[in-house]
């Protein structure tokens, strides 16, 4: 059966070019490289597209037949055309599928077969011509009783960009011995006088298994011609050594400037190392005050649910606490996150004003040494990096109140009050609604009664009310206690990771100094040989 042929090539060949394209990142050059990379990924592109086999011919001819011969899809022959042609995919994930059938043959993956109608209808002619430019094989099928009146000429004549052209002759077993002796001769003839041009006709007919078997070996064969997926495959490859080129320019003048000194590039290494561990020397204070941020915040936490109580017994205060009790996790998180992001802020401005003096004592000494000039302190580029990790502080800090399932906890304190309050709420309600209603049947010492039970009852509801409130805020007090040492225990490696960020986002300021400067060679080495290695593997791969 028909079937897309070079998928390990094109496979081996895809990675080795997309591994040339990870090593621009690692050559740290985006800028230089970047444009060659994008020549790649368009090379990779064009060559995995579903590669187009277009049948087309007159009324009649067989064609039809001949696809699902050739396919071993006899399904293909049983679906009505009922526009210009059909186009039979394996997926239906991309393009208009208007005029499409999906086929889930596993064969098909990676092909485009186009069964086209009469080619002889002006209309269908039109459609048909706008489709071969992107053929990457043309099945032309061609009664052999009246090849001279076959329509495909006219259409191959006016297309020069389309792949390889197969002319398959159809109903030879229905010519004379002597007819089909001479048909080779005609055909050729009209090749040449309506292409010229002499493409390979093989008599096939659809329902010979032999004549089929041997027609899609030729078929196969024409799929992967040069014109075709090998066409594709050394444009890759072309891409690619381009992009290989280039890398080993840089990689020349690397090792051509770190045969220079590079001991002015070590100290400075090492000046940012001592920078970072006096950094890291204050871990335990940064911490402790990150931690006590929890303290600190506490009290605005209780005064909110102090606030959201009142000082009185309503409706209201029933509604405020619901909303409380379901949002207390989160609120006392806000605050614990404005608290710490406000402390690490000033942390930040003292980080880059370190940051600044150190880079203005580097700059006229690199341009002294190494002839580099490194120009302003980027601040903008540095505070954006802090900016990222004082967010990703900010969402660290959530993680203790998960792993101590606090929010479930706090949740569940207010439960129970709503529940008793609603009662409450209930009762003092039916109070009220049996004093009016005793009212309007006039029996006015008993809706004064019930009045007076009324207001004794909410004196009552805000009695317990205020101790209610007293009691959840020793409660919550109480319960967010053992979030101290959690966070303190938690806090401990994000300081440290956040400190040793903070001094890498400021020695990737000096990539592109480094880069002009040099490059140890125990690094160099390393991406010399994986430049090699890629070279090899991809011209070992085109070779196959």
């Amino acid at each position: 059966m028909l079937n897309r042929s070079h998928r390990t090539q094109e496979a081996l060949v895809r990675y080795w070019a997309e591994q040339a394209v990870l090593l621009c990142r690692d050559l740290d050059s985006d800028d230089f490289l970047q444009p060659y990379a994008d020549a790649v990924h368009q090379a990779i592109t064009a060559m995995e597209h579903d590669r187009r086999v277009l049948f087309m011919g007159g009324k009649g001819c067989g064609k039809t037949a001949l696809l699902a011969a050739v396919t071993g899809c006899p399904v293909m022959a049983k679906v009505p055309l009922e526009g210009a042609y059909i186009c039979w995919r394996y997926r239906c994930d991309d393009g208009d599928a208007t005029l499409s059938r999906f086929l889930p043959e596993e064969s098909l993956e990676g092909l485009e077969l186009v069964d086209t109608a009469d080619c002889g209808n002006p209309q269908v002619a039109e459609t048909v011509k706008a489709l071969l430019p992107g053929a990457d094989v043309v099945v032309a099928v061609v009664d052999a009783r009246q090849p001279a009146e076959s329509p495909v000429w006219p259409l191959l004549a006016g297309s020069k960009d389309c792949g390889t052209i197969v002319i398959a002759l159809t109903y030879t077993d229905k010519l004379g011995a002597d007819t089909l002796m001479k048909l080779s001769d005609d055909i050729r003839t009209l090749c040449r006088e309506r292409l010229q041009a002499a493409p390979a006709a093989y008599n096939v007919s659809p329902a010979s298994e032999a004549a089929v078997n041997s027609f899609t070996t030729r078929l196969q064969d024409a799929l992967g011609a040069p014109e075709g997926v090998r066409r594709d495959i050394r444009r890759v490859q072309d891409a690619a050594i381009d992009l290989m080129y280039k890398q080993g320019s840089v990689l020349k003048t690397r090792e051509d400037v770190s045969r220079s000194d590079n001991g002015f590039l070590s100290g400075i290494e090492q000046e940012i190392e001592n920078f970072q561990e006096r950094q890291q020397q204050g871990v335990a204070s940064c911490r402790d005050n990150y931690t006590d941020a929890l303290r600190r915040t506490r009290p605005q936490l209780l005064r909110a649910l102090r606030c959201s109580f009142g000082w009185w017994f309503s409706p209201v205060t029933l509604i405020r606490l619901e909303h409380y009790g379901i949002g207390v996790k989160r609120r006392y998180i806000e605050l614990l996150q404005e608290d710490v992001c406000h402390l690490q802020e000033e942390s930040d401005r003292a980080f880059m004003l370190s940051c600044a003096a150190h880079w203005r004592s580097v700059r006229p000494r690199m341009k002294q040494t190494l002839d580099c000039e490194i120009g302003e302190f980027p601040e903008q580029a540095l505070g954006d990096e802090l900016s990222k990790l004082r967010t990703q502080l900010a969402l660290d800090l959530n993680r203790p109140f998960t792993e101590l399932k606090l929010g479930p906890q706090l949740a569940s304190l207010f439960r129970t009050p709503i529940s008793r309050m609603r009662t409450m709420l209930i009762i003092l309600c039916l109070t009220l609604m049996l004093a009016g209603l005793s009212g309007v049947l006039g029996q006015y010492s008993l809706a004064l009664i019930f009045l007076s039970a009324a207001g004794i009852l909410w004196l009552a509801a805000s009695v317990l009310h205020l101790v209610t409130s007293y009691r959840l805020q020793k409660e919550v007090e109480r319960r967010t206690e053992s979030l101290y040492d959690c966070m303190r225990r938690f806090l401990t490696p994000v300081v440290q990771e956040l400190i040793i960020s903070r001094i890498a986002a400021y020695r990737r300021l000096y990539t592109a100094p480094r880069r002009k400067v040099a490059e140890h060679e125990e690094n160099l080495i390393p991406l010399q040989t994986r430049h090699n290695n890629i070279y090899r593997g991809l011209r070992a791969a085109t070779q196959r």
